[in-house]
């Protein structure tokens, strides 16, 4: 038997320094918290005895004070999905703390920002086609439905993991010649979420763990390709429980 692990695609609810962003509407407003407890209510039914989050590794104490806070009715909840899900759904599963998986070190690469502006000048073509095509797709809505839980339904889909790759596809493709500035910034994406890979690969403690990780729908398919590929751990479909 493998460990079980179910990848939540999110939409970064308080928001985030992401490239991409989803307008949402006010997660604390009465219908935006019915909408989240039918969402942690469909999550439950996988039974999760973790769960992670996209969190640094290294804010463990801070995540964890503040979710044992909340346990102790001492917190009001923020806005984001760490706590308006990773929190709630883990206080309900009675697990005694939080898992933050990410990393976000510095290896000497270009950030995006610079990718981009040198393509807007040097390779307007593929600019334009990433501006025009790859970005307005991911940002769109979804055309079943407004509620939180329609937005994640529509974040899950395969064929939106997939174009969410693409685009990072595209932005290899950014250069000239020897200087492969696209694939400089690609590098540090693939090696944040092989790192991710490896600390959930850290949490296993015994072959029965039942993970849930609660993560931007953009790393949705390098980190299963990781998990896949690992064969350590047997990944179920989301949409099984969110639909």
């Amino acid at each position: 038997m493998k460990p079980k692990i179910l990848l939540v695609g999110m939409f970064h609810m308080g928001g985030s320094s992401d490239m991409i962003q989803n307008e949402i509407d006010d997660v604390l407003s009465p219908k935006s918290q019915l909408e989240l407890a039918d969402v942690i209510r469909k999550l439950k039914a996988f039974k999760p005895n973790k769960i992670a989050v996209e969190a640094l590794k290294e804010d463990d104490s801070e995540i964890n004070n503040a979710y044992h806070q909340y346990l102790n009715n001492s917190l009001k909840l923020n806005k984001n999905e760490i706590q308006q899900i990773g929190f709630r759904l883990s206080a309900v599963m009675e697990n005694e703390r939080i898992y933050p998986v990410d990393w976000m070190g510095d290896v000497g690469q270009r950030n995006i920002e610079e990718v981009l502006e040198w393509a807007k000048t040097n390779q307007y073509e593929l600019y334009s086609s990433i501006m025009e095509e790859y970005i307005p797709k991911i940002v769109e809505p979804p055309t079943t439905g407004h509620t939180i839980g329609d937005m994640l339904i529509h974040l899950n889909q395969e064929k939106r993991v997939q174009h969410d790759h693409a685009l990072y596809m595209q932005i290899a493709r950014i250069g000239t010649g020897t200087d492969y500035i696209g694939v400089d910034w690609v590098r540090w994406w693939y090696q944040r979420n092989l790192t991710i890979f490896s600390n959930l690969s850290g949490l296993v403690s015994d072959s029965n763990d039942r993970i849930i990780l609660l993560i931007g729908a953009a790393h949705i398919y390098l980190v299963r390709q990781f998990l896949l590929e690992s064969g350590v751990f047997e990944v179920e479909s989301t949409l099984h429980y969110l639909q």
